[in-house]
């Protein structure tokens, strides 16, 4: 894509600082996709990723504290997959890891259980509160950790559960999704959709985007996604199976 194509698609502002930095600008240039479908090339982040992610705070920068909030949270997350990031192969060459992912260590575990309940919480709020609906969960949910091969398997039951419309009628509705969607942008900050896309491929995980996104919305609401947040920092994905079970796989 050339800096004229961007001119089509993205905000003058935007443009403006792309211009001025080479590495934003080979990026940029570099996109293949559809512009009509992606502005921002998808795999934006995973190219700014291990310290290069100060390429984008100038962009950030324009929508005030809301993208500053934005800007952090990429660099938390930035930070916690540091040592996933790099892939040695055996010819001596290194690559990076197609997405963001952090491992998980026992010393954590309290803390995983602390952002798995605010999690938890936050979503039987939205519930009570927002939907007018009974808590999807029970607060005192039991939470067990799953790894290796276990944790595999039951990811897999999830996966072929939701492929084939196979959902128990007593696994929880904890989906906020479309009512994240509904919410507007703060004044200023519309733009910022155009990230959607490269946010969500950070790990290929909507929720992840919703958390970082939140600080530009027009609500003042506490994020309800800051425990799911948490638990990606750790390197942990969290499923609500029943109720009073919640499962922390890594």
């Amino acid at each position: 894509m050339t800096i004229e194509e961007c001119r089509k698609y993205l905000p003058a502002s935007w443009v403006e600082i792309i211009e001025k930095d080479p590495v934003l600008l080979e990026i940029f240039h570099e996109h293949e996709y559809d512009l009509d479908c992606e502005a921002v090339p998808p795999f934006l982040i995973q190219d700014l990723r291990d310290g290069e992610l100060e390429h984008l705070r100038p962009i950030l920068n324009l929508y005030g504290d809301p993208g500053l909030h934005m800007y952090q949270g990429l660099l938390e997350i930035d930070e916690a997959s540091r040592d996933t990031a790099e892939i040695q192969h055996p010819n001596g060459d290194t690559s990076y890891a197609a997405y963001f992912y952090a491992r998980f260590s026992e010393e954590h575990k309290q803390d995983a259980v602390n952002a798995a309940r605010t999690y938890l919480h936050a979503i039987n709020r939205i519930f009570v509160e927002v939907f007018d609906e009974d808590a999807p969960l029970d607060e005192d949910a039991q939470i067990e950790f799953l790894s290796g091969q276990e944790g595999q398997d039951f990811q897999e039951q999830v996966f072929q559960a939701y492929a084939h419309g196979e959902i128990g009628e007593d696994v929880p509705d904890t989906d906020l999704g479309d009512w994240y969607h509904d919410l507007p942008y703060r004044k200023g900050c519309e733009d910022i959709h155009l990230m959607h896309e490269a946010l969500y491929h950070i790990s290929c995980d909507y929720n992840l985007s919703y958390y970082l996104q939140w600080p530009m919305l027009e609500t003042n609401q506490e994020n309800p996604f800051l425990g799911y947040f948490e638990l990606c920092k750790l390197g942990l994905q969290i499923y609500f199976p029943k109720r009073n079970r919640i499962v922390l796989v890594f």
